[in-house]
Formats: C-alpha cells, sequence, structure tokens
C-alpha cells in the first residue's frame, strides 16, 4: 500500500523568519508569466510577474530553507529546487526549463552552482532521461517501463556515491544538508546520523540539518524497547487526553486524517482488529494530522469509517505536535506500545496487526 510521503524537510520548526530577497533574471521566458516562489513545507508563497527576463521576489525565509521556484504554470513550466537564507540571492538562466540555473549572492551561491553542474553528468541527465520514460510508459507499456526502473535501480549506487563524495568535499557548506535531505534521504537513521557528524558547524546552523538531526533523536526514542514519549492533545470535545491514560494496556497510536486515501483504505483493518480485541486489553489512540479549520471533516471520517475509539488533534497538518515528536513523514504509521508502555512494534498493516496482536494477546 502506497503511504502519503513528506520529505523529511517538512517538518521544520525552528527559528524566526526574516527578510529574504531572490533577483532573477531567466532569459526565454516570456513578458507576463508569473513567477512563483515557495517554501518547502509551507508557509510561504509569493509571485511576480517577469519582465525583461527580469523579477525580484521579497518574501520570509529561515535561517534556512529549502524553496522552489516555478515559471508559469503547467508541464512546460520550468522549476527549481534550492536552497536560500534570509539575505539576497540571485539566480540566472538561459532556458526557459530553468535547467542550467546559477546563483549569485551569498557565500553558498558557489556551492550551489557546484551542484548544478553536478546534476549535469552523464549519470544524472542518464537517470533524468530513464525517469521521463517510466512516467511515459508506466500506464501502457509494461515492459518499457519495467526496463527502465531496473536500468534506473541499478544506477542508484553510483547516483548516491556521486553525493557522497560532493558532500565530502564541502563539509562546512550549508547545501550539504540539502543534499542529504533532498538527494541521499537515508532511511538508516545510523547512516544519516555519521553522514551529519561529518560536517562541520558551519553547515548544520539552518533548519535542514536541525530537522535530520531530530530525525536520529526521534528514531532512537522511539524504537522497538523504548518507552514510548509522552503526550496530550485535545479529543473531539477538547477534553486532553495524555499516552500516560492507557498505561496498563495494549494500545495502537494510530496517526492518520481524513484527507488521507491510504489511511482510509487502512482503517477497515484497524477496526477488525479493534473489534477482535477490544475486550483483551486492547485499544486504539488515533492521532489525526487533519489541516486547520478542518474540525469537521476529521469528526465526519471518525463516524464514517467506524472509529470508535479515542481521538485527538491539534488540527495543524504536518505540524501536529505529536506527529513532530515521533518524526511522522508519511501516513498511515502505527506504534503497537504494551502496557508496560514500552514500543512492541512499529507499521503493522492489514493481517500484520492482526498476527501481532494474536501473539501479544494469546
Amino acid at each position: 500500500m502506497k503511504k502519503v510521503l513528506l520529505p523529511a524537510i517538512l517538518l521544520c520548526n525552528v527559528s524566526a523568519f526574516a527578510q529574504a530577497t531572490l533577483e532573477g533574471n531567466l532569459a526565454g521566458v516570456p513578458d507576463g508569466t508569473r513567477i512563483y516562489l515557495s517554501r518547502l513545507g509551507g508557509g510561504n508563497s509569493d509571485s511576480a510577474e517577469i519582465k525583461g527576463g527580469k523579477f525580484v521576489i521579497n518574501s520570509a525565509a529561515k535561517e534556512g530553507d529549502v524553496w522552489f521556484l516555478r515559471a508559469g504554470r503547467g508541464q512546460s513550466a520550468g522549476s527549481l529546487l534550492f536552497y536560500m537564507e534570509p539575505g539576497k540571492l540571485k539566480v540566472s538562466s538561459k532556458s526557459p526549463k530553468l535547467d542550467d540555473a546559477t546563483y549569485s549572492g551569498p557565500a553558498y551561491a558557489a556551492d550551489q552552482n557546484s551542484l548544478s553542474k553536478l546534476g549535469q553528468t552523464p549519470l544524472l541527465a542518464k537517470l533524468r532521461e530513464l525517469s521521463k520514460e517510466m512516467s511515459a510508459t508506466y500506464k501502457t507499456d509494461t515492459v518499457r517501463f519495467n526496463a527502465a526502473r531496473k536500468a534506473s535501480e541499478s544506477l542508484e549506487e553510483e547516483r548516491k556515491a556521486l553525493y557522497e563524495k560532493w558532500i565530502s568535499e564541502h563539509t562546512a557548506s550549508p547545501v550539504s544538508a540539502y543534499v542529504l535531505s533532498m538527494q541521499l534521504r537515508y532511511e538508516n537513521m545510523d547512516q544519516l546520523d555519521k553522514a551529519l557528524k561529518s560536517l562541520k558547524p558551519a553547515a548544520k546552523n539552518n533548519a535542514v540539518a536541525k530537522k535530520l538531526q531530530h530525525s536520529v533523536d526521534a528514531s532512537r526514542a522511539t524504537a522497538i524497547g523504548k518507552i514510548a514519549p509522552e503526550f496530550t492533545q485535545n479529543d473531539t470535545l477538547g477534553n486532553p487526553v495524555a499516552l500516560k491514560d492507557f498505561r496498563g494496556k495494549y494500545v495502537l497510536i494510530d496517526f492518520w486524517a481524513s484527507w488521507c486515501v491510504p489511511c482510509r483504505k487502512e482503517n477497515p483493518a484497524v477496526v477488525k482488529a479493534y473489534q477482535a480485541y477490544k475486550d483483551k486489553n486492547f485499544t486504539v489512540l488515533g492521532v489525526s494530522l487533519d489541516r486547520p479549520g478542518d474540525k469537521d471533516k476529521w469528526i465526519k471520517a471518525i463516524h464514517d469509517d467506524g472509529l470508535t475509539w479515542s481521538h485527538v488533534s491539534d488540527l495543524n497538518w504536518w505540524d501536529n505536535a505529536v506527529s513532530r515528536q515521533y518524526d511522522i513523514r508519511s501516513i498511515p504509521a502505527n506504534f503497537l506500545i504494551g502496557p508496560d508502555g514500552k514500543i512492541i512494534a512499529k507499521n503493522l498493516r492489514g493481517e500484520a496487526l492482526d498476527k501481532a496482536l494474536e501473539e501479544v494477546l494469546k
């Protein structure tokens, strides 16, 4: 089952915003084209109209953010994903696709130019072509799609090695944290921890690196055998509910949301498990990542799906305090907690949830 995924950097919640200015000189982009600048993870979105290939956008940035720039709308629009801090950064491109972008301004701009050149290497160019091939054939030609996927997977280790080498040559650059988050995305927290420790302090004093370190710390705090971190949030009636209230029971902490299609598809399996084991010292505590203002949708989903257990949320979407605490980067996600408060298992789906409960409650 597919999950709703979110890049690791999206859950940053550090430092105040400060003024950031992006100046652009984009050749080949028609006058009147709207240029859109948004901070990855939400919170800021600005735009400007291009005139004579030029534009200026003033926005707000943290001590280190990842931003998304898009020239126009639709599939033909050029786009960039890049690192920016408070201050002034200039971006230039000779192509309306923005695939030859260069940067100037602060010291880290030179590192971004180096990273952009890395993206033009034959290996990465080949991987982009394979990605396009997969996008074009995944619905129409299984043979071509599988061939492109296999070829792409065979190059993955080379791709990782290329970016790891770049980081090893830029250990003092904040852009290295961006590369770790967006290009390497280590799922193994020991590998991520080792990579972070290889960086110098100047490379880690930014929101991206701090979020990565939080992922390492949260992974260790929520490892199997650890006492589940305590939390309190309000239920649908506004009453506080604490995890410690469930001590003495087996409890499944279930992270979900009314808008999450994979979560809603998984809910029948959770309902089945709850009905089978609710009289055997088992319950569920739902933690919703619903959006601000969507309390009615949250409650409706609870009733529509028959989720007759305790539910809490602060209605802050991916900024939900409990999801940040547990470093939830995709949903559905869950943790099975024992009567002593220790984590027994994680991310149990369908029959796996039923089998785990049958084992511990036999």
